[in-house]
């Protein structure tokens, strides 16, 4: 493959034309410069280089005004990222295409008559079969797997005990055994997701934000800020569920679909106003999977704020719920890839 140098463009200038393109389903170069505030000439020469790397499409503008018609953009779906779900026994995998469109969806059925480090063995190799035997799996940009806790790369291990047996495996040399020659991006599910939510937010990388996911026995989140994910000295921060609420409950154990909806959203609207007094941020995304209604129970913790605590609309930050289609970090983990692909076509010249 051709390397087209982009060495005079800023990275981050690389990665905002690129987003733009990926966001829209055709976009003109003149739009993209219009959306990102970039010169013409800086969207013409990116815009080229990745039509040069097979990164993007260019086709005929179809208006029927007369006059010449401007070439415009679109994300060549042919690349993609294979996500393997690790957060439950029940594991998932996912072909993911740059465009973030779901491709395929396969379920692993646990079997109990095996150890969970069989199961997770017999997914991987089921994983691994669907890889070497799809037709396009040269265009497959790597491999992201979802966790159900922090990772910690020193001890190559999740950190938390939602799923005990997973604890004791080391996850990225499992993983790595089978998918050797593949780039491997190892995340916590709710960080994952977490960055999948913040990218829709314009101007997220100057902003603090807090994501919260809301599920049964699953509390936890992430805080943002110039677009980096604060972990901590040991990789835990953001475990919410862990917030005493009071008479020595944790959030965690008090939030339960039992109770009534009023209930649970009183008991958050206190956690979230502790969090948000500590780092003050300038957004709240609230995923909550108790309800199918979601946004009328964000609201409903929205009411909560206002009338529990000294505070006013001019000081909550907006509080909304995910707008993501399709599972969060599954999203959150092709962006990572993509990421991480682009910038090695970008200055290496190699997938």
């Amino acid at each position: 493959m051709q390397n087209i140098s982009l060495k005079s463009i800023k990275w981050e200038s690389i990665k905002t034309i690129f987003h733009s393109i990926s966001s829209a389903k055709t976009i003109s170069r003149a739009d993209i410069s219009a959306e990102t505030g970039l010169s013409l000439m800086t969207v013409g020469k990116v815009a080229d280089a990745l039509l040069g790397m097979n990164v993007v499409h260019q086709t005929k503008e179809t208006h029927k005004t007369a006059g010449r018609r401007a070439g415009v953009l679109s994300i060549n779906p042919e690349h993609f990222a294979l996500i393997l779900d690790l957060t439950n026994r029940n594991f998932i995998m996912t072909v993911i295409n740059i465009r973030l469109e779901i491709v395929e969806k396969h379920h692993y059925a646990f079997n109990d008559d095996f150890t969970f480090e069989e199961n997770l063995s017999l997914f991987l190799k089921d994983a691994y079969k669907f890889l070497s035997t799809a037709t396009n799996a040269g265009k497959c940009i790597g491999v992201g797997v979802s966790l159900p806790g922090a990772y910690s790369k020193e001890t190559d291990r999740v950190i938390g005990d939602r799923l005990p047996e997973l604890s004791g495996i080391p996850i990225y040399e499992t993983v790595r055994r089978m998918f050797s020659d593949m780039p491997l991006y190892i995340e916590a599910g709710y960080n994952a997701a977490a960055t999948s939510n913040i990218s829709i937010i314009p101007n997220h990388r100057d902003k603090v934000i807090l994501y919260w996911f809301i599920g049964e026995n699953n509390i936890c989140g992430t805080i943002v800020e110039g677009g980096e994910i604060l972990r901590g000295a040991h990789n835990t921060a953001g475990n919410f569920g862990e917030m005493m609420v009071g008479r020595g409950r944790t959030l965690q154990s008090a939030i339960k679909i039992s109770n009534p909806p009023e209930e649970n959203a009183s008991m958050l609207a206190r956690a979230i106003y502790n969090v948000m007094m500590t780092v003050d941020p300038d957004r709240i995304i609230l995923e909550c999977e108790l309800y199918k209604n979601r946004d009328e129970f964000v609201e409903l913790v929205h009411k909560c704020l206002l009338e529990q605590f000294p505070a006013s609309d001019e000081t909550i930050p907006l509080l909304t719920n995910s707008t993501c289609k399709f599972r969060h970090s599954h999203r959150g983990l092709t962006m990572k890839l993509t990421e991480a692909w682009l910038s090695r076509l970008v200055f290496t010249g190699t997938e």
